[in-house]
């Protein structure tokens, strides 16, 4: 590009060469702070699983393996390990099953209300594991459990026919839960899957079922694989549902025992050994993701969809549609129930089981009684604090990194890019606890910001995958043009790039914004009196116990969160 006749460089050479001096110091800035965000802390928590037990690190550091030989030797580390594998493994084939079928429904045949579903299991993800959890124990509680008491008077069985506190509740309940995730990620398979394929098999004289076992499904088989590892290593690193159910079944599970270790009931905590068993979780989360970008890679070679001669074809249920639409409102039945049970206690002063009779004791108090406390107007602010902070910065922290690491290829975008990602290896529950020790002997400990920084460090691989591919599908040459009349490289970037992306910004930062708010891990494992919110003062007062108060609270989250959840997934979601 030539310079001005005065020899002044062109608005373009300027506007580069300001593009040029903003980059490299926010690059920079990215490095550093995702450094501090996730080296930090687990440096910290690798110091303190080497350090006496009795002792903190930053107040005398003794270096020793005891921690370690106390996780090898411990008579239960063995069956520590075999729970959390059985639970996740079990619940992901039961909920990746059920998640299959109504896929198929919904993406491969004429079933009626195709759209409703599909904005229902996209919205229910919005609904808190804890609050699922707390709802399925009113339900089936061996005492009064509404359920219990109902197959008890219908059929007069003695005692009570199920019970929340066992590891098959716990595997049948998680897997419900998982059941939403489960579909988003099958349908997408179902929904890019070139039936032509199918047809070819028809052709040649072959029935329905015979296709669908020797076509359909090993050409799924891969994808397939890759959502069983990805679901496998998120139930292996879960949290709420074990501690809700499990732990007072005495069902404990890696990320349960880690936490009671750091927060015992009674006695001090044991950073040392939680530090020790938190390495050891993280070390088999980073092996599984290990395994899972191999089996990631092996799937690139399974091509399912053909193009343009691609049409989707759906089969018609027939005689089916019935059984279809019984199985399909049955389960979401199962799932309304827990939600039923929750309200139904929110409206009484205490928990009964639901009857008639009772009707006329219904009242709101609970609710006026919650909205009335201080305590719980604070947690409330905390979480909106928390959850409008979080997804924001996740947002602005995804749209820099993502740009740094689809247009400005290096070694530097990208150990960028990998330190983004690294996150998805870590279990919540282990960033946790290193954060409280990272913050533990700092003026922050305590602050609802510890929370804040601590959702911003493990929502951020998400916001940068999804804004990777929003990136991709912009061309250069728009912010080119921008920088031809003379604009900076934050000005394009603001002003070009971001209206285009934007359809992309609002759905990752809704997910951020939902995920922040049910959350249980960093606020209970980082909580104070000071930085409470919603998910925790649920925990707490579910606990004191306030069955009403904690029905009421986990009624208006859910309220809240399917507010804004449903119309945005509703008129996205297409026939």
């Amino acid at each position: 590009m030539a310079e001005a006749a005065d020899g002044a460089p062109t608005p373009l050479q300027a506007s580069r060469g300001a593009g040029r001096s903003m980059k490299k110091p926010t690059l920079i800035f990215l490095l550093g702070l995702l450094g501090a965000l996730i080296l930090g802390p687990l440096a910290v928590l690798l110091i303190t699983s080497f350090s006496s037990p009795e002792t903190l690190f930053y107040r005398e550091f003794t270096f020793t393996f005891q921690n370690y030989l106390d996780v090898a030797t411990r008579p239960g580390t063995a069956k520590l390990i075999w729970n959390t594998f059985y639970y996740a493994a079990a619940s992901v084939v039961l909920g990746v099953s059920i998640a299959f079928v109504l896929s198929m429904l919904t993406e491969r045949t004429d079933m009626p209300a195709r759209r409703l579903i599909r904005t229902l299991m996209f919205s229910w993800m919005a609904v808190p594991p804890l609050v699922f959890g707390y709802g399925w124990i009113l339900l089936i509680n061996p005492g009064n459990g509404a359920l219990n008491v109902f197959l008890r008077n219908l059929f007069g069985f003695e005692g009570a026919p199920f019970s929340p506190y066992s590891m098959t509740a716990l595997i049948v309940i998680s897997s419900l839960s998982l059941v939403p995730t489960s579909y988003v990620m099958i349908s997408g398979l179902l929904r890019n899957m070139d039936p032509s394929l199918e047809d070819a098999g028809f052709v040649m004289g072959a029935g329905r079922l015979r296709v669908f076992r020797t076509v359909t499904l090993p050409i799924l088989t891969p994808g397939f694989l890759s959502v069983g590892m990805f679901l496998f290593i998120n139930m292996v690193q879960t949290f709420d549902l074990p501690l809700v159910l499990g732990a007072s079944a005495g069902v404990h599970v890696l990320s349960t025992r880690i936490y009671l270790l750091a927060s015992p009931e009674v006695g001090l905590p044991n950073y040392g050994l939680a530090g020790a068993f938190g390495v050891f979780l993280l070390v088999v989360a980073l092996l599984l993701m290990v395994y899972y970008f191999h089996v990631t890679r092996l799937s690139e070679r399974f091509r399912v969809v053909t193009g343009r001669g691609f049409r989707p074809k759906r089969l018609t249920l027939g005689v089916w549609r019935l059984p279809a639409l019984l199985f399909t409102g049955g389960y979401f039945a199962v799932m309304t129930l827990p939600l039923l049970i929750l309200l139904w206690s929110s409206l009484l002063p205490f928990y009964k089981v639901p009857s008639l009779d009772e009707l006329a004791n219904l009242t709101v108090g609970a609710y006026g009684r919650i909205l009335g406390d201080p305590t719980i107007m604070r947690a409330i602010g905390n979480t909106v604090l928390m959850v409008l902070v979080s997804s924001v910065v996740v947002m602005v922290l995804s749209c820099l990194i993502s740009w740094f690491s689809v247009r400005a290829q290096s070694a530097a975008t990208r150990a960028l890019d990998v330190m983004a990602f690294a996150p998805i290896a870590i279990p919540p529950v282990v960033m946790a606890i290193a954060m409280l020790l990272f913050f533990l002997p700092t003026p922050l400990y305590g602050l609802i910001w510890v929370i804040v920084i601590g959702h911003i460090t493990m929502f951020i691989a998400f916001g940068a995958r999804t804004m990777n591919g929003a990136f991709i599908q912009i061309h250069k040459e728009l912010e080119d043009a921008a920088e031809i009349s003379g604009a900076s490289w934050g000005t394009s970037l603001r002003r070009v790039v971001a209206p285009l992306v934007w359809p992309h910004i609002v759905n990752a930062w809704l997910w951020v914004a939902a995920h922040s708010a049910r959350d249980l891990t960093f606020p209970l494992i980082l909580l104070t009196s000071s930085n409470v919110v919603v998910a925790s003062k649920i925990y707490m007062t579910w606990g004191y116990p306030d069955l009403p108060g904690a029905a009421a609270l986990s009624m208006l989250m859910v309220g809240a969160l399917m507010a804004v959840v449903i119309p945005i997934q509703y008129f996205r979601a297409d026939d």
